[in-house]
């Protein structure tokens, strides 16, 4: 039976406020009411009610910078919600629960042996995560759709059902992301890139992935094997049993153990650590074309041990796009580094959970 229209609007009105000040931390009421464009009197009725169910409080906040008394803001009550996020990578689980307005409540990891099955990880992440939080995310490096990791070079999974393998270690559900998908997210939400409509990231590990948010969102069809986007063809043989895929044309496990020796060896003047970063920015701007041209992002990070590379080889990897590419699509382009670094995924991971607690109150 449908709620009642007065019913509904106060639903979505109590979601919009803690969307709010989950997202942008604490504010007046005067604030809030600007941002959400209700009157005052809805505000304050809105504030009571999550206040009585403890999801906010209000305090004494800043100074007005005159003599009367401080603001009084509305902040977010961080136990009141909160969601496990885990990381799994090639060597570790990593765990955060994470509260309501983003405070980190708890944090920990699990090493893994090299080449671990997925129910031994989905163990480790058990002994990690335990009954906590309201919402269980994990972000997984590979090609992942509706829970299940179709490939991941990292991990050595192929058509995976990693929900399936965390929910029997755990006995909850998991909603499952790769892990450049989260980043974006986590970028977006927590980092400095909410102004982009459609985030690109792109995430260096043991293999190469990208992940596509629109407005924050992760998108079922965003998660992309950048690795195997074939860039020479008749190329290099790669491990998935094509040729002149980019993580064979790269090289790509070499660089994720020995990125750092060679950018300072080319740095130093080594002409062929030089040569070897210049080829590669050249192939990795040339699928980053085929990817724009699908996508059409207004914005592209390099995470993991692609910002070094970028960093290093950004001519390179710029003019191969700019030529792959129609100029509409990269005159609006911005490429850069992530600020979160390696708390992108787990904070994505967290984010995509509280968007689907947020939704669930509306």
């Amino acid at each position: 039976m449908a709620r009642p229209p007065a019913v509904e609007l106060r639903r979505r009105n109590r979601a919009a406020m803690l969307e709010q000040l989950h997202r942008h931390g604490p504010q007046t009421r005067a604030e809030l009411t600007e941002a959400l464009g209700l009157n005052r009197s809805t505000i304050a009725t809105i504030a009571s009610d999550l206040a009585e169910s403890g999801h906010l409080q209000e305090t004494t906040g800043r100074s007005t910078g005159s003599a009367g008394r401080p603001s009084t803001l509305v902040e977010c009550v961080p136990k009141a919600l909160a969601v496990a996020a885990i990381e799994i990578r090639a060597d570790r689980v990593r765990f955060a629960l994470i509260g309501l307005g983003g405070e980190v409540l708890e944090r920990a990891e699990a090493a893994l042996e090299a080449g671990a099955a997925a129910p031994e990880v989905a163990a480790a992440a058990a002994g990690l995560v335990g009954p906590s939080g309201a919402e269980a995310v994990a972000a997984v490096p590979g090609l992942v759709d509706a829970g299940t990791v179709a490939h991941s070079t990292e991990l050595g999974w192929t058509d995976r059902d990693v929900a399936a393998d965390l929910a029997a270690a755990t006995g909850r559900e998991w909603r499952v992301v790769d892990t450049a998908t989260a980043a974006a997210v986590g970028e977006w939400s927590r980092g400095d890139a909410h102004e982009a409509t459609k985030l690109l990231y792109l995430h260096g590990g043991r293999g190469l992935t990208a992940g596509l948010v629109v407005e924050g969102r992760a998108q079922r069809g965003g998660s992309i094997q950048l690795g195997h986007i074939v860039v020479e063809p008749n190329g290099r043989e790669c491990a998935c049993g094509l040729r002149g895929c980019l993580e064979a044309e790269m090289e790509a496990f070499g660089y994720a153990e020995d990125i750092e020796d060679a950018t300072v060896a080319a740095g130093m003047g080594d002409a062929a650590a030089r040569d070897a970063l210049r080829r590669s920015g050249e192939d990795l701007g040339r699928a980053l074309g085929a990817v724009v041209t699908a996508t059409g992002p207004d914005e592209i990070l390099f995470g993991g041990w692609l910002r070094e590379l970028y960093l290093s080889a950004a001519a390179p990897v710029r003019s191969a796009l700019a030529g792959t590419t129609l100029p509409h699509l990269r005159s609006r382009l911005r490429l850069r580094t992530p600020v979160l670094g390696d708390e992108g995924a787990l904070t994505g991971a967290a984010e995509t959970g509280f968007a689907a607690l947020i939704d669930q109150m509306r």
